[in-house]
């Protein structure tokens, strides 16, 4: 018994040797026995942030000067997948600082977590505890999806859909003329499966608003990165297993998808932004694309958005609140969030007791943690909004539109971000990074402490409503 004992406790050291050399920052997260794993997360994403704003500022990542505080902004975008930036990103770094920045994208788009636990996985056939315990907390999965079938699907899903994204873009760039088609073509591809928004060029996709091999690759990757590794999983077993049903939480992705696409798209083809564009073809397809851009958190633009009325700017950010889907790559509070509560509202106004959507009944704790983190991403909005229209001389429209792209994750700006002052830029700094965790895992990781706290039973009262 001693000596398979010891051949155990030999083996979960290797794996940490392992994951010490790949992932350093993981040995210092995973052995660190807490009660919390939302505060590890926290700690962990700080810390990589921290290494990719540190890189940044060598002289051998910038072509030009830049401050510090615009590094840090870049290195928290990139970590966030967001895109949101205050410099010209191929004219402000070298090729090696774009490789950090692509560096720091890949591992924010995936997770820093879910790599290290599909190694453990992969030697030891099982997930230790802290890394089990900080993948639960890092994605939401719905009720018998394998824990294991879901981190493998997700590391190899991203590197199939970005070779193939790289392929398609490689060809149209070449065939374009584009030089660098090699490296524009990998830059753009896993920018895009990780919906991170960061183009190569300097006007994002504006050059390419009517190339159709371009925006479809770009579409294709983003929907398959924002509507979640959970949808991929489930297609995969419908496609290998005969009778198969896709999921619950499939179909109500899918169905909230299609219902954003379509109805963004109408309303900004019959804008009077999009007045300008001359035929009805490539109106449609610079609208469809925005409008994907916006709901997958994606953040490229092939349109002006600062010439946007006050009408679309309020669409688009309620559809970047709204954002992408669970254990994806996209942020925003989840369609599924926006289906339970849509769900609560009507149960509560038809006097139901039962939370139902499509025909279905919805736990409560998913309709609670629903409810949460809808109302903390909007105080969260509010606030920023607050502190931006103190700080900075541009409309409100405007700031609402850059603080519900910061935390959403999606990358879109009217045009305002590189004219931020200082408090602008933290302020978009600290959004970029809540909404990168989540705003469940951020209160969770602050107010954890309560749970431990022995507390006096409360005393019932009512409260009017």
């Amino acid at each position: 018994m001693f000596y398979y004992k010891n051949i155990l406790v030999d083996k979960k050291e290797r794996i940490r040797n392992a994951l010490s050399c790949v992932f350093p920052i993981n040995r210092i997260i995973l052995s660190k026995r807490s009660d919390n794993p939302e505060r590890r997360i926290l700690l962990g994403y700080l810390i990589y942030m921290f290494i990719g704003f540190l890189l940044l500022m060598l002289p051998v990542s910038r072509n030009t000067d830049a401050g510090w505080l615009d590094n840090l902004f870049t290195a928290v975008s990139a970590m966030s997948t967001t895109g949101l930036a205050t410099l010209d990103i191929p004219a402000t770094y070298t090729i090696f600082g774009q490789c950090v920045i692509l560096l720091l994208i890949q591992i924010g788009g995936i997770g820093y977590m879910t790599m290290s636990s599909y190694i453990f996985f992969r030697i030891s056939h099982h997930a230790g505890g802290g890394s089990r315990f900080l993948i639960d907390s890092s994605f939401s999965r719905p009720d018998g999806m394998p824990l294991r079938d879901l981190v493998s699907n997700i590391i190899h899903f991203t590197f199939i859909f970005e070779l193939l994204g790289f392929l398609s873009f490689f060809f149209a760039l070449h065939h374009a003329g584009v030089p660098l088609a090699g490296w524009n073509a990998l830059f753009l591809s896993i920018s895009s499966f990780c919906t991170a928004g960061f183009s190569p060029f300097s006007d994002s996709l504006c050059g390419f608003s009517d190339n159709i091999a371009i925006n479809l690759t770009v579409a294709v990757l983003s929907y398959a990165g924002a509507m979640g590794f959970i949808v991929i999983t489930d297609i995969l077993y419908k496609i290998r297993k005969r009778g198969y049903s896709l999921t619950f939480t499939t179909r109500v992705i899918m169905i909230v998808t299609a219902i954003m696409t379509v109805g963004g798209t109408l309303i900004l083809y019959f804008s009077p932004t999009m007045s300008t564009v001359h035929g009805w073809g490539d109106r449609m397809l610079m609208s469809f694309f925005q409008t994907m851009s916006a709901m997958t958190t994606v953040g490229f633009n092939t349109v002006d958005l600062g010439a946007l009325k006050v009408g679309p700017i309020l669409v688009f950010s309620l559809i970047m609140f709204i954002g992408a889907s669970p254990s994806g790559t996209g942020g925003g509070v989840k369609s599924t969030s926006v289906s339970a509560v849509w769900g609560f509202v009507i149960s509560k106004l038809g006097l139901r007791n039962k939370v139902t959507f499509l025909g279905r009944e919805i736990p409560h704790y998913r309709v609670d943690t629903a409810l949460t983190s809808i109302i903390v991403y909007g105080v969260m909005i509010f606030l920023g909004c607050i502190v931006l229209s103190y700080c900075e001389p541009f409309p409100l429209s405007q700031i609402l539109f850059e603080a519900s792209s910061a935390i959403g994750t999606v990358g879109l700006s009217t045009g305002i971000t590189p004219a931020l002052s200082v408090a602008g830029k933290i302020t978009i700094i600290v959004l970029m990074y809540v909404g990168r965790i989540g705003v469940i895992t951020f209160g969770t990781a602050l107010l954890g402490r309560l749970k431990g706290k022995k507390r006096d039973r409360p005393r019932k009262e009512d409260l009017a409503a």
